[in-house]
């Protein structure tokens, strides 16, 4: 896909922050507002965030759905705040007026940086999530766990469920087959997923003859692979697989349990692997 001036601008931008980000936290002297202190520290610790983002994102230059999740970025502003120092403090006009030294943290793995970096380099694109399993009771579930994932970052272009819904996982084994998914599916990115579960009777030892009996437990076993291949090319771009266990009253519930699990741990892998992808965006693509 060919990029706009604007793109590129936001590429470069993106690229040099990543490169000079090197300092643990940048020093800012802000102003904040509010009915008490406490809404006040909270107006400051934005204004903070603003102020060290403002030194590499022009706002002019961002699309709205970045523009967007900037915005939801800055609410979450006191947990990018290292330390605070309170410069100055007054009633001002029934307001509580404070004046304090906030370091922000610009660590280029700070999870601020990491936001910012994939709000601009990867310019939200369009995302497939197609989970397969040989009985399919649980690739739904997995399918949403990742997509709920993919949500909370902030990208806006994930394909509904019913969008990729009869998506054959045998047809996606090739490139070619890759590509003419993604293309079908409207999408830039494809993430796709296997998951494999099974379950196992759970005995405790009955203290006689060092015999065992069978319980009415069942522990879950699921491992989840998954694929995340651009589009355009039909290239894996990061693969990884988890494993989980759970514990229910019968079979399919322990299935269950362990698929959740397991769906859990492959969300925050696939955030890894979007993040990895928005930081070489910058470089590999300009």
């Amino acid at each position: 896909m060919g990029k706009s001036w604007w793109q590129k601008s936001l590429l470069t931008l993106a690229a040099v922050f990543m490169m000079s980000a090197t300092a643990a936290a940048q020093s800012v002297v802000v102003d904040g507002y509010g009915t008490d202190e406490r809404s006040a520290l909270k107006d400051a610790s934005r204004a903070a965030v603003e102020e060290v983002a403002g030194t590499f994102v022009d706002s002019r230059t961002l699309v709205e759905n970045a523009a967007v999740k900037l915005d939801q970025i800055y609410t979450k502003a006191q947990g990018f705040i290292t330390s605070t120092e309170i410069l100055e403090k007054k009633q001002e006009n029934g307001l509580v007026h404070l004046r304090a030294r906030m370091d922000v943290d610009t660590n280029p793995n700070a999870q601020l940086m990491n936001n910012l970096s994939m709000v601009m380099m990867l310019n939200d694109p369009r995302i497939a999530v197609v989970v397969s399993q040989a009985d399919g009771s649980h690739a739904k579930a997995a399918e949403s766990a990742l997509d709920d994932k993919l949500l909370e970052l902030g990208f806006s272009h994930v394909a509904a469920a019913e969008q990729v819904a009869g998506t054959s996982p045998f047809g996606l084994r090739d490139a070619a087959g890759r590509m003419a998914a993604g293309q079908s599916l409207g999408a830039d990115y494809l993430v796709l997923g296997s998951l494999q579960t099974s379950a196992t009777d759970i005995s405790l030892p009955d203290g006689e003859n060092g015999s065992y009996q069978k319980t009415l437990l069942k522990t879950g076993n699921a491992s989840l692979t998954v694929q995340v291949i651009r589009a355009a090319s039909g290239e894996v771009v990061g693969t990884f697989t988890t494993t989980a266990k759970g514990v229910g009253n019968s079979e399919s519930t322990a299935k269950a349990k362990a698929a959740a699990k397991a769906s859990a741990k492959a969300a925050e892998h696939l955030e890894e692997k979007f993040r990895h992808l928005g930081s070489e965006a910058g470089l590999h693509e300009w």
